[in-house]
């Protein structure tokens, strides 16, 4: 159990069954780096797209599946990626922030639940991620359960905090959610109710536990003996999650440092060996280098068996006392799932680890605890961003009812993430009132960065503000802006049609194919014709960009050679078909 040299890669994880399709993924998390939600999407495409860097691939991996992705975060906690990137206009219907549940906690579970519909046999399953790391580029120790299973007859009461949960995350959302994203989220936690999961082998039992979600109930952890793997702990938090009995602890040596000493007085202390995440002599020179402890875990024994609650929350008053979290718990005899299985000298978790010395005090770093306080309350205030036109292009008028926190000596000033330097101050105690004029098309962006900073530090967020007055062809132009070649305009042909990066490759010449109007045996007239009669929404979105470039005046030079001549034969049968319809 716990073996560091059995890893999984959340990309692995999140892959549909074989034959299948992810018909509906809803993810809870602390922080959310914005480049690392594009991994879902892209687990979810096609065979040839799941390894690919490329662009325009990665691009329509997300386009294809932003409708059926919702990605809920506390509200604050969205990192502001260090470029700017047009797929990030694709990625906006996805987030959603959330409030605090109450003051001074947090919204703090991580969970990706799925639902994966085959469409050979028409038959639905689920999956569940339970983890200890949030969708971030983060590379410590962490944990994450997978449970597959599939949707039965009639609900079951262990599955309800799940369901409970998901439902507690859409009412906390800052803003409201479209009705068709709340209701396919309220589908996707009945179905989940009613999940008949496969369980670890050796669990004889499996539970749910959603903290902070109104009518759950904390788990007990009353034991002979516990362990606990925490990366932050309090005194409170190690009383609740020990309270008799003998105890291990394994945490961060920063953590350790600022317990008191009689807290781990009567523990057996560890921490991470600062080598444990080096790869072994002989290792694949590609293995990822960890460091660094996130994982939570707790064991508790009583008599022949043992609990195992694993998941999001830390050994802390917060934890248990407030913050929304998310634990599974398992039970297993001693011998399979006790504390020995992790701590013994033949377990490899017990490799990695070191005893704790307790170090000199080192001089505290600046205190930026308010600061980050600031940015979440700022980020839990619901904005909107109005699109004006004007005569060299768009205006953006950045609004509020609620006024900004006020807090002296704080300057606090809001982006566009889509116009990085161009800042503007924004009034402490005062609604929100910004414009940002001088808009291109592509500028448009409801994702602000909002900086606070004062002579102590500097603290800043990603702010998700609702767009009013999008333009309807916005997201057309940014993908007409990445089509800025012939090869890449056939590449976005094939990968739409769903034929992966490798047949994109051959259509260009570029894998032996025979040029750019064969794929393998297959002609480009053949496939679009293929798509005429069994999928004809799937062309729309080609219709639309040929559309754009044409008006553009670029078509001589983006389409490829004969390209207009084939489409206009798609045009005409489209439209023949479409007057037979309505006749």
């Amino acid at each position: 159990m716990l073996a560091p040299d059995s890893r999984a890669l959340l990309l692995d994880a999140l892959r549909p069954p074989p034959g299948a399709k992810m018909s509906r993924a809803v993810a809870l998390t602390f922080t959310l780096d914005l480049e690392s939600l594009l991994v879902a999407p892209l687990a979810f495409a096609a065979h040839g797209l799941r390894e690919s860097t490329d662009p325009i691939a990665v691009m329509e991996g997300v386009r294809n599946c932003a409708d059926r992705i919702d990605v809920f975060c506390q509200a604050g906690q969205i990192a502001v990626p260090p470029t700017q990137s047009a797929l990030m206009a694709f990625v906006e219907p996805m987030v959603h922030q959330v409030r605090r549940p109450k003051p001074g906690h947090l919204f703090h579970p991580k969970l990706w639940a799925l639902r994966f519909h085959d469409e050979t046999t028409g038959e639905m399953s689920l999956r569940l991620l339970v983890l200890s790391r949030n969708l971030t580029k983060d590379r410590s120790w962490d944990v994450c359960l997978r449970l597959d299973g599939m949707v039965g007859t009639r609900p079951k009461a262990d599955n309800k905090p799940l369901s409970g949960l998901l439902r507690h995350a859409v009412r906390l959302a800052v803003a409201p959610l479209p009705p068709d994203r709340q209701a396919a989220i309220e589908a996707l936690g009945e179905d989940l109710r009613r999940a008949e999961w496969e369980r670890p082998e050796d669990a004889r039992e499996m539970s749910f536990h959603a903290l902070g979600v109104p009518g759950a109930r904390l788990p007990h952890f009353e034991g002979t003996r516990h362990l606990i793997i925490s990366p932050f702990c309090t005194p409170g938090g190690l009383n609740r999650c020990a309270p008799s009995g003998q105890l291990a602890l394994v945490s961060r040596q920063e953590a350790l440092e600022c317990l008191p000493e009689e807290s781990l007085a009567e523990s057996e202390t560890f921490v991470v060996s600062a080598l444990a995440g080096l790869p072994a002599e002989g290792a694949s020179s590609g293995q990822e280098v960890l460091h660094g402890l996130h994982a939570k875990v707790y064991v508790v024994e009583k008599g022949h068996q043992a609990r195992v609650l694993l998941g999001s929350a830390n050994a802390t008053d917060a934890a248990f006392g407030g913050n929304v979290e998310l634990l599974v718990e398992l039970v297993g005899s001693r011998t399979q799932w006790g504390i020995n299985a992790l701590l013994g000298p033949e377990a490899g978790f017990r490799g990695i680890l070191e005893p704790y010395e307790r170090q000199d005090a080192t001089e505290p770093e600046p205190e930026t605890g308010i600061l980050r306080d600031l940015v979440r309350d700022i980020a839990a205030i619901p904005l909107s961003a109005t699109v004006t036109p004007e005569v060299d292009g768009y205006g953006i008028r950045l609004t509020s009812e609620d006024a900004l926190p006020d807090l002296p000596g704080v300057r606090i000033t809001a982006q566009l993430h889509t116009r990085r330097g161009e800042a503007l101050l924004l009034v402490p105690g005062q609604p929100v009132a910004a414009a940002f004029t001088g808009l291109a098309l592509a500028d448009i962006t409801p994702f602000v960065l909002v900086i606070a900073e004062d002579g102590t530090g500097r603290e800043q967020t990603v702010v998700l503000a609702t767009l009013i007055g999008d333009p309807a062809h916005r997201l057309d132009h940014v993908l007409a802006q990445q089509i800025d070649t012939p090869e890449k305009f056939l590449q976005f042909l094939l990968l739409m049609l769903g034929l992966g990066t490798e047949a994109a490759a051959a259509a260009s010449g570029d894998a032996g194919g025979q040029g750019v109007w064969r794929t393998g045996e297959t002609g480009i007239l053949e496939l679009l014709l293929n798509a005429l009669v069994d999928r004809p929404d799937q062309l729309d979105d080609l219709a639309r960009l040929v559309t754009r470039i044409e008006a553009s005046g670029d078509s001589k030079r983006l389409l490829p050679p004969g390209f207009p001549e084939l489409w206009r034969v798609i045009t005409a049968a489209r439209e023949t078909m479409a007057k037979a319809v309505r006749a």
